[in-house]
């Protein structure tokens, strides 16, 4: 995995062993969002994804006051996706954040590459929860890819734990700078 920062950017790539048909589907698809993930524990319950220029775009989660919401400026298929990418609280002492993510998916001989792109950061202090959040669920995507779940040895828990705290992640024991992935 690569991962660069720039200007008030993050760039990460990863290598995955599934087609790029495969990723982009596992990218797109609310069931399979809601198996791999899970920033800083949370449980996606909800995903309206409109695949077209202007549609919208929103992830919704189990604890209370976290959703994820934006809109699609440009959509190809399996290849690209710019979309703006705005956290949102309920706690009134954070601040909203905005940003703009591109995410490219790249067929590769033996597999794909995704490319992440996030722009709209306000200082450098932000970039470093959102980098470690990337790292951790692009690891959850490789996993969710190759083994069916998001971890190897969390796929019964998943079905017993309804709670969705089950992930490798350990759910709100991350570090107190991981509890709010988005900055602000």
């Amino acid at each position: 995995m690569e991962t660069e920062q720039k200007n008030q950017t993050i760039e990460i790539s990863h290598d995955f062993s599934a087609d790029v048909q495969s990723l982009y589907k596992a990218w797109t698809e609310e069931e399979q969002l809601k198996q791999w993930w899970r920033p800083t524990g949370n449980t996606l319950v909800n995903v309206v994804n409109e695949l077209q220029e202007g549609g919208a775009v929103e992830y919704h989660f189990k604890e209370a006051g976290l959703r994820v919401t934006g809109n699609y400026k440009e959509v190809s298929p399996n290849e690209k996706l710019v979309y703006s990418w705005n956290w949102e609280l309920e706690d009134p002492a954070t601040e909203k954040t905005e940003y703009v993510l591109t995410i490219r998916f790249e067929a590769k001989e033996n597999g794909s590459t995704l490319h992440v792109l996030q722009e709209g950061f306000s200082n450098q202090e932000e970039i470093i929860p959102h980098q470690d959040g990337w790292e951790k669920g692009l690891q959850s995507l490789n996993d969710h890819l190759e083994n069916g779940s998001s971890t190897s040895d969390t796929s019964a828990q998943n079905t017993s734990d309804s709670s969705g705290m089950g992930d490798r992640s350990g759910g709100y024991n991350e570090a107190p700078e991981q509890v709010k992935v988005g900055g602000g």
